[in-house]
């Protein structure tokens, strides 16, 4: 039989869900994207490692209570979240590779010279560092000195020694 709308119009369930281009992350979501989820338990809202966590937790919960359907469910659902969460992460790195692939491919430009510049002042310590280095090298050399006047002493001593026995 026909079901009866009675006259309303059916609602979108769906209607304020994003949707991710079936499955395709085309640069549509990142790890940061506030996703609803109608799980078994009600609608849980965070990013996907979020959700992945909560679900994950909720099968132990669920576990430990003696329900193995129900942490089977939360099982499934924290495994689909961590697989959206390794296409996210494999997304990104692609994403990284073309900009660095494209910055290399781009003749030498002044943002190539301003990259270099930093990479200069981030290998450079900060003023405070160089001090106390120069001040430890003082320290060693000082040591060294007092060590080296040692030594000579104590061979002065044997030198001296050794010509009283001859």
């Amino acid at each position: 039989m026909r079901q009866q709308n009675n006259g309303r119009r059916r609602q979108n369930r769906g209607s304020n869900r994003r949707s991710f281009n079936n499955g395709n992350l085309n640069g549509n979501i990142s790890k940061n994207t506030v996703i609803e989820s109608s799980g078994p338990d009600g609608r849980q809202r965070g990013s996907v490692s979020q959700l992945n966590e909560k679900y994950t937790s909720l099968a132990s919960d669920a576990s430990s209570s003696d329900d193995r359907i129900l942490a089977e469910s939360f099982l499934q659902f924290a495994d689909h979240y961590y697989r959206l969460q390794k296409e996210i992460e494999l997304s990104n790195e692609q994403k990284e590779t073309k900009v660095k692939s494209e910055i290399n491919s781009l003749p030498n430009t002044s943002y190539e010279a301003e990259l270099d510049d930093n990479e200069k002042n981030l290998k450079k310590p900060s003023r405070r560092k160089r001090g106390f280095q120069m001040r430890e090298a003082e320290l060693s050399d000082v040591q060294n000195n007092n060590e080296v006047k040692d030594i000579k002493d104590i061979e002065k001593v044997k030198t001296e020694g050794d010509n009283l026995t001859i």
